[in-house]
């Protein structure tokens, strides 16, 4: 997994912590995570440690070394998930019952209620992916349909090199490269969908203790569809997923689906899609002289503008372009 060279760059426009004492490296990385014990390992003396790091509203991107052996103990992370990807060097995560050997081939995700501790190897570098509990928890109990009746807690190994591993780590370095160079994180719909993602797939790829709700309560199908195209049509300019959806229509994500594909033959986020198109469209038809259909997009959630310009072609009969120009003549 040839990830090494990516990490001369990412996040670079991010600095959180450059230091090389012990002390103020404790203070610094407990900002961005949460208090815990430093230590140097094998009588070591000098740290060269450097993290970067961008939060957001519901998940940071981060890479950070050490430049020395440390043993890391902050008993409970309380009130986030870490996922950490090597990309030199390894970690060994005590985590729950058995301890294994984090590397570039096997990712870490801790959960906040679990006990932790890690030893960080010297000339190891790693990306990291900071998760706001209460954010995680509520998409959770969305897809899932039902209250938490526990704490969320994941299997604490990621093998990279199984198909669903290799897809995670691609979403996630593509999201860091994004936070990190791009311009996608800077709107908050768009980004608020990001982060939304990577949560969701973490919880449909990955090993944890939570139960889905599978019935399709049929009686009830006409009035929670309904319900949802509502909020759909009144919350489209804000950051909704199909687990906010969900949760005001009163049931899970996967129940949520099956009403829209057996009801109106889509799903909701399409529905979405198509509702947001509709919005752009009544105001590009407005013409003002300020209007810009690559800002008017992307105010609406529509990143990809090549895909939005084919989205809004085969909708309105029309490019987005030609409708500006036409409201302007």
């Amino acid at each position: 997994m040839p990830t090494t060279h990516l990490s001369s760059h990412l996040l670079s426009r991010f600095p959180a912590v450059r230091s090389n004492d012990l002390e103020e490296v404790r203070k610094q990385v407990a900002d961005v995570f949460c208090d815990h014990e430093l230590r140097l390992v094998g009588g070591q003396r000098n740290l060269n440690t450097q993290m970067h790091y961008r939060p957001l509203q519901k998940v940071g991107y981060g890479r950070m070394l050490y430049g020395a052996a440390v043993d890391i103990d902050p008993g409970q992370l309380h009130n986030f998930f870490l996922v950490q990807i090597l990309l030199r060097g390894e970690e060994t995560i005590f985590a729950g019952s058995q301890p294994f050997r984090s590397t570039a081939r096997l990712a870490s995700i801790i959960s906040p209620t679990i006990g932790f501790r890690m030893r960080h190897e010297k000339d190891t570098e790693k990306l990291f992916l900071r998760i706001d509990r209460d954010a995680f928890e509520r998409k959770c109990a969305q897809y899932c349909g039902r209250p938490l009746s526990k704490p969320l807690e994941f299997t604490p190994g990621i093998p990279l090199d199984s198909p669903a591993g290799r897809s995670l780590r691609q979403l996630a370095l593509w999201q860091i490269t994004q936070a990190s160079e791009g311009l996608l994180f800077d709107h908050p719909l768009v980004a608020a969908q990001l982060e939304d993602t990577l949560m969701l797939a973490l919880l449909d790829t990955l090993p944890h203790n939570q139960v889905y709700e599978n019935r399709l309560p049929a009686p009830l199908t006409p009035q929670f569809v309904r319900r949802a195209e509502e909020y759909i049509h009144q919350h489209a300019h804000q950051p909704i997923s199909t687990g906010d959806i969900a949760q005001h229509a009163g049931v899970s994500a996967r129940t949520l689906y099956a009403g829209f594909r057996k009801h109106r033959d889509t799903t909701p986020m399409a529905y979405l899609k198509a509702v947001r198109l509709d919005r752009v469209h009544e105001v590009l038809s407005a013409g003002g002289s300020h209007l810009n259909v690559t800002r008017v997009a992307l105010e609406w959630g529509f990143s990809h503008l090549g895909q939005f310009s084919a989205d809004y072609q085969r909708r309105h009969g029309q490019l987005p372009s030609e409708t500006l120009r036409k409201a302007r003549s």
